[in-house]
């Protein structure tokens, strides 16, 4: 099992793991040698409610050793690990530029977003700005290299 506490941290954070994920989660950290009375209860739900798992998540959290963070750090480590993958699998970062928006825009416009955050808007004003297509990829490829470079998650 490949464990990234940050983004787990902040998928919790944003409420992006739904009751049986966690469940799930539970699971894997057993079999990742985690113990305690949290994650064990957590672990042997079939079917929980999002009550059931609100019910032990901060314990839960304790026992696996996750830190409660911010809206806006888990905004920003989201952000980062999305560049990371695109950088990665070399996608086309033009399609993703939406997305970028949506999570500046989510992220209360952190500064830390505002390049990526605005990629949309460049996109839009590239011909107005003399700008070929290849000129923006290669602009954007830059910008979320450099976000995904960044080992920090604050701003």
């Amino acid at each position: 099992m490949s464990f990234n506490h940050k983004l787990v941290e902040a998928k919790l954070a944003l409420r992006k793991i739904e009751p049986g994920e966690l469940t799930n989660l539970a699971r894997d950290l057993l079999e990742a040698g985690f113990d305690g009375p949290s994650i064990l209860h957590l672990a042997s739900l079939l079917d929980p409610s999002g009550w059931e798992t609100d019910l032990v998540l901060s314990k839960f959290m304790e026992e696996a050793g996750l830190k409660q963070i911010t809206h806006h750090e888990a905004v920003v480590r989201l952000a980062r690990d999305f560049a990371r993958r695109i950088v990665a699998e070399n996608s086309d970062p033009l399609s993703f530029t939406r997305d970028f928006l949506d999570l500046w825009v989510n992220s209360d416009y952190s500064k830390t977003l505002q390049e990526a955050g605005c990629l949309d808007d460049r996109k839009a004003l590239a011909d107005a700005l003399g700008q070929t297509e290849a000129e923006l990829r290669d602009y954007a490829r830059q910008v979320l290299l450099a976000l995904a470079s960044e080992n920090r998650d604050d701003n």
